[in-house]
């Protein structure tokens, strides 16, 4: 019996069969989807920026300010009067916050679409903030950033340590820290126990104010009382007055020794309401207010 004779197919042939039999489509690879986050607060923000995550963030809080090119994003509004709306109008992947938002009924709508919330807590010492870090480092890839971040801090605060410990050994001005509430257009007191008064005590001043608790409403006659020797107000309030000169002239400041010897500075709030890698340099700030050579 006469066999067929095998004949090779030549390149151009296997080319145009591959070119004739439509290929499987491909799936996208497992966990290759583009991470949208709408991060709502002023330290988680600050640290993605610091650790070079920045490139996921899509949206940001009112209060979200640094980095200054943070401010590019859209914003979704105050932390604590959110719309479902403007955050699920960003498409986000995700919603990182520290807990300190709300209403709580447009938390409950963001959670019924299925948008997942990530919650951490904000670092309320150095060590949570840095565990913070540590944490945001290993959930965003960039452990070694964090880790590079995270030894530059502690260096610069025990340098901090070295260079204030005589602070400690002198007069200590009484420091009255003035907030302006983003919603309702009143002032507060920033009172003892949390980041501002930390930073306060390191740079070798004490707090004005006796209570505890966060943050405390203040009328004219509280703010003669506390009779701080200076006032440092934070940017929203201090920037409504227009300069130092206005500020003192306010009820109640008026009658301050701070606003008599001319001692009333701005500051941005993120410098220090909370624990970052900027605290170090905060508190050589203070420090020159409280103690001119």
């Amino acid at each position: 019996m006469h066999r067929p004779r095998f004949v090779r197919p030549t390149r151009a042939a296997i080319v145009a069969l591959c070119l004739a039999v439509p290929s499987a489509p491909r799936l996208p690879a497992q966990g290759t989807t583009p991470r949208r986050v709408v991060c709502v607060s002023k330290q988680l923000n600050e640290f993605m920026f610091a650790i070079g995550a920045e490139g996921v963030i899509v949206g940001r809080d009112l209060t979200s300010i640094y980095p200054p090119q943070i401010t590019r994003l859209p914003s979704v509004g105050y932390h604590r009067a959110l719309s479902a709306e403007g955050i699920l109008s960003l498409k986000p992947t995700l919603l990182l916050t520290d807990g300190n938002v709300g209403p709580e009924p447009v938390m409950a709508q963001v959670k019924q679409v299925g948008l997942p919330v990530l919650e951490l807590k904000p670092g309320n010492s150095p060590e949570e903030a840095q565990a913070l870090l540590t944490r945001l480092g290993d959930e965003f890839g960039r452990a070694r950033e964090a880790a590079a971040v995270i030894a530059t801090w502690k260096k610069e605060m025990e340098a901090l340590a070295r260079d204030t410990v005589r602070y400690n050994q002198g007069a200590r001005p009484r420091v009255l820290v003035m907030h302006f509430g983003q919603i309702v257009n009143n002032y507060l007191a920033v009172t003892r126990g949390g980041a501002a008064d930390q930073l306060i005590r390191w740079a070798g001043g004490t707090n004005a104010v006796d209570s505890v608790g966060g943050m405390m409403r203040l009328t004219p006659e509280l703010i003669a009382k506390a009779a701080p020797d200076i006032i440092i107000a934070t940017d929203v309030g201090f920037d409504r007055a227009g300069s130092a000169a206005q500020f003192a002239t306010m009820p109640g400041v008026a009658l301050t020794p701070a606003a008599k010897a001319g001692r009333i500075y701005r500051i941005d709030e993120t410098e220090l309401l909370y624990y970052g890698p900027r605290t170090p340099a905060s508190v050589r700030k203070l420090a020159g207010w409280f103690h001119p050579r």
